[in-house]
């Protein structure tokens, strides 16, 4: 085990001892899968599974939109890669909602979820779709109009395959600062969704998420992170995700 990533998780485990409460929570993976991976960020299903039977033995309410201040969890896959779509029927068997945040221009490349595919997800009552952006910019680095054609462009696309409302965006790379967040807003997004740790309700900024990235974690960093260990990392990733 790298050295750095060592201590991440001994912080995040020894933190976690100072939480007690089971405040609500939205985690994120990019991909699953279960065998084949179409990105280094894939998690197994075996993985994956046991994080669904810790929330459920904890009595956490996976849900498609997080009401209640405690007991429910949001999950996330940004990206669009093909893992989810593979092992759908996994999803539909855990019953478990999921909001998918897909980057239009990836929908017909390699290894990610065309727009036929896409659609068959869209008819599923367990999925939400959502923008990652038109290209995967770096938001907080673009220039004025690219930033306006990243997010305008991949809402209006979005709505216009889909027919429907696309009020939600989380930012590639986590990267984001004022600028970002205040045109996003214009736009129509209601929800942002960034990758500082935190839990639901404490905003990062008006209308700004916080989420906790799982995808590679064992059974007891997991445990750690739902009860808020990884707060403790909150200003390291500030540092690298948020310029104002």
């Amino acid at each position: 085990m790298e050295i750095s990533k060592f201590i991440r998780i001994a912080l995040t485990r020894t933190s976690s001892l100072f939480y007690f409460k089971k405040r609500s929570k939205v985690i994120f993976y990019h991909d699953i899968d279960s065998g084949k991976k179409y990105t280094d960020m894939s998690t197994s299903i075996e993985l994956f599974k046991k994080h669904i039977n810790i929330l459920r033995e904890r009595g956490y309410e996976i849900v498609d939109e997080i009401k209640q201040p405690f007991g429910q969890i949001e999950i996330c896959f940004d990206d669009g890669f093909l893992g989810l779509y593979d092992n759908i029927d996994l999803i539909i068997e855990l019953n478990i909602p999921i909001h998918l945040f897909v980057v239009f221009s990836y929908l017909e490349k390699e290894n990610h979820i065309n727009k036929e595919q896409l659609l068959l997800l869209n008819r599923l009552r367990l999925i939400k779709i959502s923008s990652h952006t038109e290209t995967h910019q770096v938001l907080n680095l673009a220039s004025e109009s690219l930033l306006k054609n990243e997010l305008k462009n991949s809402k209006n696309l979005l709505e216009g395959l889909l027919e429907n409302s696309v009020d939600s965006i989380c930012y590639p790379e986590g990267k984001f600062n004022n600028r970002v967040v205040e045109l996003a807003k214009k736009v129509g997004y209601i929800k942002q969704y960034s990758s500082l740790p935190g839990f639901y309700f404490n905003e990062f900024l008006p209308n700004v998420k916080r989420r906790s990235l799982v995808q590679f974690a064992g059974e007891k960093e997991f445990k750690a992170i739902l009860k808020g260990g990884d707060h403790v990392l909150f200003f390291w990733y500030k540092f690298k995700h948020y310029k104002k």
